[in-house]
């Protein structure tokens, strides 16, 4: 049985998508776990009433005593899972009608199998089903570094893992706003695993509503803290320089966010953390560094925040 997780806040117009692709899937041997996280609309009811007559699925209120967050919710939703296989889901995302059927077939002995994902906006349209406009997912050599550095696309609803694998690496950590499935996959994957990968798009998300991602981009501040805590997992497993690097350029990245924003707290904050984990790991990488911090310290004295000079910020 594959058990599908589910954690869910304020979704009352957009949950009946979900789980009417998860009622009309043709692999029929699922549970469905919805972890609510204090709704304060009628998501609750409108749960209730659409699944009532389907037995496969439970709804739970996250426990008062737990922290609030997605990730306390499915963790939660993890401990009452019966099935051999844990399906991640989000409330706002659909399924193609063969996904779990597909998913199912394909992972036989391997540990986990991942899809292809196509983003949609408004409202989903069954028409997405017959387009792929997604690049295709390659096998990777050594698919921990490919993932940690951003070559391996693996999001939190993306694989479909053996359940006797994934309890290895649970609980998600629950102290993250962002990042927290990148934090347990480079977990996860930095001990081999084998995995299928099925060259599909299997399941649909929806961009443009709230997330967290979402509101990082928009402030940075929300959740660099977050982003720290993730990134120093990656490097306490690993000393790779290819993945150094990689960090080394997301992290500037987020400075020039900083930047753009006049965040020049976050924008320290990042020149910090790059120092601290020694991401400029020879000399070249360090001369570069001591520039960026020159032209920042001449930007932040005149508190100008514009990108026009972005060029002096890139190594």
């Amino acid at each position: 049985m594959i058990s599908i997780l589910i954690p869910i806040y304020n979704r009352s117009h957009l949950i009946i998508e979900t789980l009417q692709s998860i009622k009309k899937q043709i692999y029929e041997n699922w549970e469905c776990i919805i972890v609510d996280d204090g709704s304060t609309d009628n998501t609750i009811d409108i749960c209730n009433d659409y699944t009532s007559d389907d037995s496969r699925f439970q709804i739970f209120s996250r426990p008062s005593h737990l922290k609030k967050g997605p990730s306390s919710c499915r963790n939660f939703a993890f401990s009452k899972a019966l099935g051999d296989y844990i399906q991640f889901f989000d409330s706002d995302d659909v399924m193609h009608p063969e996904h779990l059927l597909k998913k199912r077939n394909a992972i036989d002995t391997a540990d986990f199998v991942v899809c292809k994902l196509q983003e949609f906006d408004n409202e989903f349209n069954s028409n997405l089903f017959l387009k792929d406009k997604t690049p295709d997912i390659e096998y990777s050599e050594n698919v921990f570094e490919d993932f940690v550095s951003g070559v391996f696309p693996m999001m939190m609803v993306a694989p479909l893992w053996k359940k006797s694998v994934l309890k290895n690496y649970m609980p998600i950590r629950e102290d993250l706003h962002i990042l927290e499935d990148h934090e347990l996959f480079a977990r996860a994957l930095f001990n081999k695993k084998e995995y299928k990968i099925i060259n599909e798009p299997l399941i649909y998300y929806r961009v443009g509503a709230f997330s967290s991602t979402n509101s990082f981009y928009k402030n940075i501040n929300y959740g660099l803290e977050s982003y720290f805590k993730a990134k120093k997992t990656v490097l306490k497993l690993t000393d790779s320089k290819r993945v150094k690097y990689a960090i080394l350029k997301m992290t500037l990245g987020f400075f020039r966010m900083g930047l753009a924003q006049r965040d020049f707290k976050s924008a320290t904050y990042c020149l910090d953390f790059i120092k601290s984990e020694n991401l400029c790991y020879n000399l070249n990488l360090k001369l570069k560094c001591t520039r960026i911090h020159f032209f920042y310290i001449i930007f932040k004295v005149l508190k100008r925040g514009d990108t026009q000079f972005k060029s002096l910020f890139k190594i």
